[in-house]
């Protein structure tokens, strides 16, 4: 059915804020990324209240919601229409943006339909609902958020992400799968609620940056292991050409301090080639265990993924480039037996102390997982107190760094 409103310019001809319909901005400082919901309110239930929480204290919120105690089916502008002048404000000055909807779905079928033209986070929030145990499906034509002219795509990168939930998702956010309005102002939420915003959100905080300001001084982000043998996986790049000497990024396994643990470590050279090391570290004294030169150029801005397996005694490693697929076979396998305890798990980053770049260079890792363990973690404790990791779904997940200097 045709909107009654051709844009939002029509609609607040007819229509009379604070009574009919409310805008809603929440602006967090320094923010890049927006979370929005243009049919909040009465309007798509549950949409707004979705956008509000996965935002909060993260990106800039936008609401548009509907009040009417009947009829708010009135007041949706379509995406491509939506001219509203503080939310074109928020997302044209957005780097990401994630806008929320309902649709009617299949009865009693929780669901995501996603689109958008952000295809790098459509992926990573497709992945992220699904560990945390929820139904996501390519969104059809007509609800597929490809448009350039649709408001989530109005972004400072010309993409955006739409999630349309259906009824039977949205319903599941609340106790007895109520809807309206008293029970959606009252704050109750049930737990597939916090679920789902966890997996949204950490999409957002699946990627940090470690400044390296300094030469041969190590960055490590750590948390407890679910036990010894672990398979992690994460990606990783920088932002300049090494010169001098290598950038020096390592998935690190049975951490039990900085100076015992396993290493994968991938190095990027001055050439750019890129090589592919195991590694370990046993008091304080660091030794090359076997070496593979991969046939990989590096370069600055592209990712590179790593994955690391030790189980028993035995160790493995492979590396490949962001958008090639993962090599079926390991490119280095060996064992050793001076690490057994469980340790914590993560990454190290550190510069060659022949390297001459202008400091500080930044390595951006993301996409952490310990893929092996279906149960979820939550880190309450972090080293120097200096931030807490979350994981969300099947995954375990590190949601922000922490750093130990050596």
């Amino acid at each position: 059915m045709a909107d009654l409103y051709a844009s939002y310019t029509e609609l607040a001809a007819a229509e009379t804020e604070g009574v009919d319909y409310e805008r809603r901005q929440v602006l967090v400082n320094g923010a890049t990324w927006c979370s929005i919901a243009i049919h909040g309110g009465g309007i798509e239930g549950g949409s707004g209240e979705a956008a509000r929480a996965v935002g909060a204290g993260l990106m800039d919120h936008y609401e548009f919601a509907g009040l009417k105690n009947t009829g708010n089916g009135d007041l949706h502008v379509t995406s491509t229409n939506f001219d509203e002048p503080i939310c074109e404000g928020i997302v044209h000055n957005a780097h990401r943006c994630l806008s929320f909807h309902g649709y009617t779905g299949t009865t009693g079928v929780a669901e995501t339909a996603i689109g958008g033209l952000d295809t790098e986070l459509v992926a990573r929030v497709t992945a992220n609902l699904r560990f945390a145990g929820f139904t996501v499906v390519t969104a059809p034509s007509e609800i597929a958020g490809t448009d350039p002219a649709n408001i989530c795509n109005e972004t400072l990168i010309g993409a955006g992400v739409q999630l349309e939930l259906s009824r039977a998702q949205r319903a599941a956010f609340f106790p007895g799968g109520d809807l309206s309005r008293a029970m959606r102002d009252s704050g109750q939420r049930t737990d597939a609620f916090n679920a789902y915003v966890a997996a949204v959100r950490a999409a957002f905080q699946g990627r940090g940056l470690v400044s390296l300001g300094s030469i041969n001084v190590s960055r490590y982000c750590v948390m407890p292991a679910p036990g010894p043998d672990v398979d992690l996986i994460a990606s990783v790049s920088t932002d300049v050409l090494a010169t001098g000497g290598g950038h020096f990024l390592a998935l690190v396994a049975r951490w039990l301090d900085t100076s015992n643990s396993y290493l994968a470590r991938v190095e990027f050279e001055p050439d750019q080639d890129v090589i592919l090391t195991l590694r370990k570290r046993v008091s304080g004294s660091e030794s090359f265990l076997v070496q593979h030169t991969t046939d990989l150029t590096h370069a600055a801005d592209t990712r590179f993924w790593i994955r690391f397996q030790v189980t028993g005694s035995t160790l493995r490693a492979k590396t490949w480039q962001d958008g090639t697929p993962e090599p079926g076979d390991w490119q280095l396998q060996t064992t050793d037996t001076d690490l057994t305890a469980a340790g914590s798990i993560g990454m190290r980053s550190i510069l060659s102390s022949a390297n001459t770049n202008a400091l500080p260079v930044v390595a951006s890792w993301g996409d952490f997982a310990e893929t092996s363990h279906p149960q979820k973690l939550t880190v309450t404790r972090s080293i120097n107190d200096v931030s807490k990791a979350h994981s969300s779904g099947q995954d375990l997940r590190l949601a922000r760094p922490v750093y130990v200097g050596m």
